[in-house]
């Protein structure tokens, strides 16, 4: 009688090991299906800075600021510099949800910060990076506010 009941118990451990697992299984796949879903929409924003950029649209002006009378005030130079500080913007966003879901090794995500330090450094740009941020994740956010800021006067 003891050994059926040991076996029971082996058995019944052995389902509930299995559901553990099935079920990590899953959870670990669904984070990977929203991390796909975050790198599609972070490969759109880079398609859409990409046509506004080659035909002379500055998307801070036309989609933020919703002027598309900004005229002569940037150059072209100054249009594609100001859209791609906001593709990097959008990388490393995309980055730290790929961080936050265990998708990224830790060195790589430092490596990710010390670029993310220097796009946030550049003191012209900004104003780009005041606009936005109300419209990333506030753990984004708070990595971001622990920066130093050369540009403080």
């Amino acid at each position: 009688m003891n050994i059926e009941k040991i076996i029971n118990s082996l058995g019944v451990l052995s389902v509930v090991a299995s559901l553990l697992f099935v079920g990590l299984e899953l959870r670990q796949s669904q984070r990977i299906a929203q991390a796909g879903q975050q790198q599609d929409r972070t490969a759109s924003f880079f398609n859409l800075l990409g046509s506004t950029s080659e035909a002379g649209i500055d998307w801070q002006s036309v989609v933020m600021e919703v002027n598309s009378d900004y005229g002569e005030e940037y150059n072209l130079a100054e249009i594609v510099r100001r859209n791609i500080y906001h593709a990097h913007l959008f990388t490393y966003e995309n980055d730290y949800f790929q961080y936050s879901q265990g998708l990224m090794p830790q060195e790589l995500w430092d490596s990710k910060l010390k670029a993310l330090a220097f796009f946030y450094n550049q003191c012209d740009m900004r104003e780009l990076w005041t606009s936005r941020q109300q419209f990333f994740p506030s753990g984004y956010i708070s990595i971001i506010n622990t920066i130093p800021d050369e540009c403080v006067e």
